[in-house]
């Protein structure tokens, strides 16, 4: 008798887990279809806190921190006010440690972190002489984790154009790590449904640019 409420036990608990798995799976790609349509900070808002949400009822996952760091960073370069983007960086900021916390060896919350060093530089440009290093450094790390995750490259060259020419800055600099970013790119497949595949329009994008100003 014993014995058959252990094993109806682990059925329960079985059916349990695979619940939550799906209602975090459904609520994950209903906000993921509601991201293609956004435009405004309003709209970017509502998903940077949706998914938050999300993070906080599924604290196993890191996908859900990772979308609520990413509408966050996208609010901050949308905004214009110098005091909500830093409040928009420190918030994508936490997320993302959050975030690492589940998962420390993911090079795409490793590439997010980058991009938020790179918007704090931009609000505060003496911040470069310190944050700049340790953007190349996770660079490198995301590197060693996954060297075929297109948007490590993607997020090097937008750094290297971004610089001055005299510092070793620009398209003549960036362009060959944006060619091995589009490389990267024809032929990546995102783990799941969940993990981000964003980027290659981007990448396209300023390669054809490129092209224009030779």
């Amino acid at each position: 008798m014993r014995t058959t409420f252990i094993f109806l036990a682990l059925i329960i608990s079985a059916f349990t887990v695979s619940a939550q798995s799906n209602k975090f799976t459904s609520a994950m790609l209903a906000n993921l279809e509601l991201s293609k349509k956004a435009q405004t900070i309003d709209e970017f808002q509502q998903l940077a806190n949706n998914f938050a949400r999300i993070a906080l009822a599924e604290q196993s996952e890191w996908t859900a921190w990772y979308y609520a760091a990413f509408y966050n960073l996208v609010i901050n370069f949308q905004d214009s006010d110098a005091e909500r983007k830093i409040k928009y960086v420190t918030l994508t900021q936490q997320q993302l440690e959050a975030g690492l916390k589940v998962k420390p060896e993911e090079s795409e919350l490793i590439v997010l972190k980058v991009m938020s060093y790179y918007a704090e530089m931009a609000i505060d440009p003496m911040k470069g002489m310190t944050l700049f290093g340790e953007a190349n450094a996770l660079l490198d790390k995301a590197k060693s984790i996954n060297p075929d995750n297109p948007r490590i490259y993607l997020e090097q060259a937008e750094a290297i154009n971004g610089m001055p020419v005299e510092y070793g800055g620009g398209m003549e600099k960036a362009r060959p790590i944006l060619l091995l970013a589009k490389e990267k790119f024809d032929k990546f497949v995102p783990a799941d449904q969940l993990a981000p595949d964003w980027g290659k329009d981007r990448c396209e994008s300023l390669l054809a640019g490129s092209q224009v100003n030779e």
